[in-house]
C-alpha cells in the first residue's frame, strides 16, 4: 500500500515535470498561438451570427470542428517551429509563415461572414469609406491651399 502511494507520488512528479517542460520548450511560439486563437475565436463568433442571421440552428457537430481546427492549427506551428530549431533553418521563419497564413485564411472568412451578416461585401464597405474619406481630406487640402 505504501509502495503504490510512493509510485502514485513520482508518476505525478515525472508528469509534471513533462508538462513544465513541454511549456517550456514552446513558450516561444505562445505569442502566435493566442493570435491563431483570437482570430478562430472572432471567426467561430462571425460564424454562429451569421449562421442565427440566416436562420439555422446552432449544431454541436459544426462547433466541434473549431476545436479540431485549433487543434490542427496549433500542431502545424509547433511541428513547424521544432522543425526549425531541430534542423537549424535559421533562414526562415516556417513557423511565423504557417501561422501567418492560418491568420489569413481565418480573416477572409471572418470577412465572408461579416458579408453574410451585412448583406454587402465588407470589401466594397472599406472601399467606399476610402474613398469617402479620400476625397475629404484632398478637398480640405485644396480649400487651405485657396485660402492662403
Amino acid at each position: 500500500m505504501l509502495s503504490e502511494n510512493i509510485f502514485a507520488m513520482s508518476f505525478n512528479s515525472l508528469w509534471s515535470k513533462i508538462i513544465i517542460l513541454f511549456i517550456a520548450y514552446f513558450a516561444p511560439i505562445a505569442a502566435m498561438v493566442h493570435v491563431m486563437l483570437i482570430f478562430l475565436a472572432l471567426d467561430t463568433i462571425s460564424g454562429i451570427w451569421a449562421s442565427l442571421r440566416e436562420g439555422h440552428k446552432l449544431e454541436s457537430h459544426k462547433l466541434r470542428k473549431t476545436v479540431y481546427k485549433f487543434l490542427w492549427y496549433t500542431i502545424a506551428v509547433m511541428s513547424s517551429w521544432m522543425m526549425e530549431h531541430t534542423y537549424k533553418l535559421s533562414w526562415t521563419n516556417l513557423s511565423c509563415l504557417i501561422a501567418g497564413f492560418i491568420c489569413f485564411v481565418e480573416l477572409k472568412s471572418i470577412f465572408e461572414n461579416i458579408t453574410r451578416i451585412t448583406n454587402e461585401p465588407i470589401f466594397t464597405r472599406i472601399l467606399k469609406l476610402l474613398k469617402r474619406k479620400t476625397t475629404e481630406t484632398i478637398n480640405d487640402i485644396t480649400d487651405n491651399d485657396k485660402s492662403e
